[in-house]
């Protein structure tokens, strides 16, 4: 489960991200979720990725990567889409290290207590 939030929402579940990053180091959008995937489902914007088949996720996932990727071609930045982490490395195995490496780089932004907690 996931929800949309605003600096003044009051905090309902435990997971939350900034995305759609602007040029000036700001996220146009914000979402707090009950799980990882959860928040890939908002980043998405489409609750039935929760509960969508392993191949459709994926998909989904290689769809934010390959942009994420084309995004930071412009900015000439070199990344990687693969099943693993690494350097420049967009980790799309599954929802948690997928969240992680697009935080990694600066495609997301996941609440600071939760960068570390593993």
């Amino acid at each position: 489960m996931y929800r949309f939030i605003n600096p003044a929402s009051q905090r309902d579940l435990p997971l939350r991200m900034l995305f759609q990053p602007t040029a000036d180091g700001l996220f146009l959008r914000a979402c707090e979720a009950d799980s990882f995937r959860a928040l890939v489902a908002a980043m998405v914007d489409d609750p039935s990725y929760e509960t969508a088949g392993v191949e459709d996720r994926l998909m989904h996932r290689l769809r934010v990567a390959e942009d994420a990727a084309l995004i930071a071609a412009i900015d000439e930045r070199s990344i990687v889409i693969a099943d693993r982490d690494g350097p420049s490395t967009i980790n799309v195995a599954s929802d948690e290290p997928f969240i992680r490496s697009l935080d990694r780089l600066g495609f997301v932004s996941l609440d600071p207590a939760f960068r570390l907690a593993r």
